[in-house]
């Protein structure tokens, strides 16, 4: 999630262009983050420690992370900890701005504090959106109070990263007591619990998941891509189900609807919770009966 929102952050300072952040993402999977970047953005090391050692080391007759020892910086158990971060997409999505000169290990630190200080997160915050602790981070944006809303944001969005953008990330969740919804797929949940889910955007943007779920590739949204949204929760659903079920909890799914014309919908308990993926923004809508 973080690799988007501090890559907007870097598109907004013009340290990268809009284009340039799409081509780094999804970061690739066989690449591992440097010992002294993770070191830094950990603040294990500072940033000119850290390039003191690099420039005394020989980088191809010795390690980062052996030097950092030798010279007093680290230990063992320290080092040994660095490295499980070394496939930590936060991690390698900033080696690789610094493998492409975008800025160097001096700045990464001051960029972090100022997107920390621009987004109002708080170190705790901060911490969970670097080290992707998806529970904490989704908390952060929808700060819903319900153990069982929760526990489906945290299945719908787990579900996004996997089927449809790893990068996918939010905005701040709100609440609404009416809505006027634009092309859409939505599905009733009946059982022990009942909530209608809405996923709905205007023009094209319902591609970002109708385009990814399946082979299928759209122009446009048509009815055709929105019924493929609507399969798409029917999967999340499903998987929610299938969770509830651990706790004896049982619901069961209407078949899904979808429209081009989206409605008004009226309602006390109404979550709205703007969600970004393949370059696209749509809502999902909570639609909760007591």
């Amino acid at each position: 999630m973080i690799n988007r929102l501090f890559g907007n952050y870097l598109v907004e300072k013009q340290i990268l262009s809009q284009s340039q952040l799409d081509d780094l993402l999804p970061v690739q999977k066989d690449f591992k983050a440097a010992v002294e970047t993770i070191a830094v953005i950990n603040k294990v090391l500072t940033s000119a420690a850290a390039q003191e050692l690099l420039e005394q080391i020989d980088k191809d007759k010795e390690h980062f992370g052996e030097a950092a020892i030798e010279a007093g910086f680290l230990s063992d158990e320290k080092l040994d900890e660095i490295l499980t971060y070394q496939t930590n997409t936060f991690m390698k999505f900033v080696q690789s701005l610094l493998d492409r000169g975008t800025f160097s290990l001096e700045q990464i630190n001051p960029f972090l504090n100022e997107f920390q200080q621009l987004g109002g997160y708080s170190d705790a915050q901060i911490s969970s959106l670097i080290h992707d602790d998806l529970e904490a981070c989704i908390y952060i944006f929808v700060p819903l109070k319900s153990e069982r809303l929760k526990e489906y944001t945290l299945t719908l969005v787990r579900t996004i990263r996997r089927l449809i953008d790893s990068d996918t990330y939010l905005d701040k969740a709100y609440t609404a007591r009416s809505l006027q919804l634009d092309k859409y797929a939505c599905q009733m949940i009946v059982g022990d619990m009942h909530m209608k889910i809405y996923i709905s955007a205007p023009g094209n943007d319902l591609l970002a998941i109708a385009n990814y779920f399946t082979e299928n590739a759209y122009d446009a949204v048509d009815e055709d891509a929105l019924d493929n949204v609507g399969e798409f929760i029917n999967c999340v659903n499903g998987l929610f189900a299938t969770n509830l079920s651990y706790d004896d909890i049982s619901i069961d799914m209407n078949s899904p609807e979808y429209s081009m014309d989206g409605p008004f919908i009226s309602n006390e308990k109404l979550y709205v919770i703007p969600i970004h993926a393949n370059g696209y923004s749509f809502r999902a809508v909570l639609e909760v009966y007591e």
